[in-house]
């Protein structure tokens, strides 16, 4: 063990001495999850050094806009939580059309058919709930139940035009019931927060006995801890496989195409379970402990209707901003 960890160090002195590649990724996996994945993944490639931009799909997409523009895309690696969003970036022409050898490992429904993007994680909307204001019998089983005024002035929700995972909730929520749905939302107090962080940590402090956020982000402050927990809704969990992808634009793409490997690898899914909780996208690793595989959680996930959200991106942050802000 001590002769590996010495031959590790070596080489990692020997990439900084002669100069690491470096690489770009814009990604919206929490600050602390994609540090400790970056640095798994340099020290298994130590010739490599990944650089993060990390926030919110939504500040990505105006980033990656604005780059696109001026014809000077600093990202290599493209990691966020907005599915359709890849369709929009394979369609102007700004996704490399790449291959990985790990992506033979993945079921087809994670794969985008023409090889422009790849599920990294499966990430998914549920309701959490604080473990010392409810039970598992107490706490809302279904999205429609948290219209009832039983639920008045007790619900948070993380805003799309922030986080491509609640544009993906809000347009399956609407497309399923409507916009009245959010209507009932609004007329029962729920409160709307920037991001799914920080409907999970308003709802672990008590601040709200409930609250809609990602499983991952409620399950790692579960197990350091805190009070909360989460459900899958009866009327579907919304599950979005989070794609990864190239620029095209990449001047490192051999760099790049080694960090899309392993993270779609067992080793990546590992990490990505044991680091940050995440439902891995291989059926050949398993998933954090008590949780579900993604097979399962497919099969009784709400139905998302991606064309509707991409081509409705526009109009669903209006009306849910024109519904749930004003």
């Amino acid at each position: 063990m001590r002769k590996y960890a010495i031959v590790i160090l070596l080489l990692i002195c020997s990439a900084v001495f002669f100069g690491a590649e470096k690489i770009m990724l814009y990604t919206s996996v929490p600050t602390e999850i994609m540090t400790a994945i970056a640095d798994a993944f340099m020290a298994a490639n130590p010739g490599i050094e990944l650089e993060v931009f990390r926030s919110g799909t939504g500040t990505i997409q105006t980033k990656l806009a604005a780059e696109a523009q001026a014809g000077n895309i600093q990202a290599d690696v493209l990691w966020v939580a907005e599915f359709s969003y890849y369709e929009t970036l394979k369609k102007e022409g700004l996704l490399a059309q790449i291959f990985p050898e790990e992506a033979a490992s993945l079921p087809e429904n994670f794969k985008d058919p023409e090889g422009y993007y790849y599920a990294g994680r499966l990430i998914n909307m549920v309701i959490a709930y604080n473990t010392k204001a409810l039970t598992p019998e107490t706490a809302p089983k279904s999205w429609k139940e948290l219209t009832d005024e039983k639920w008045y002035d007790n619900y948070v929700v993380p805003n799309p035009e922030y986080s491509g995972a609640a544009v993906a909730a809000v347009g399956a929520l609407a497309k399923k019931y409507g916009w009245k749905y959010f209507e009932d939302l609004r007329e029962n107090e729920a409160v709307v927060v920037r991001g799914n962080s920080d409907v999970a940590q308003k709802v672990a402090a008590g601040e709200f006995p409930i609250g809609m956020t990602l499983d991952y982000i409620a399950r790692d402050l579960n197990v350091k801890g805190s009070p909360i927990d989460i459900i899958y809704p009866t009327d579907g969990t919304i599950a979005i496989p989070s794609p990864i992808a190239i620029l095209k634009s990449s001047q490192k793409m051999e760099a790049a195409m080694k960090f899309v490997n392993y993270i779609l690898s067992i080793d990546g899914q590992k990490a990505q379970v044991e680091l940050g909780s995440l439902v891995p996208v291989r059926s050949d690793v398993n998933p954090p402990a008590n949780t579900p595989p993604a097979g399962e959680i497919l099969g009784q996930a709400m139905e998302i209707d991606w064309k509707y959200i991409e081509e409705g991106l526009a109009e669903i942050n209006t009306n849910f901003s024109d519904i749930m802000l004003f």
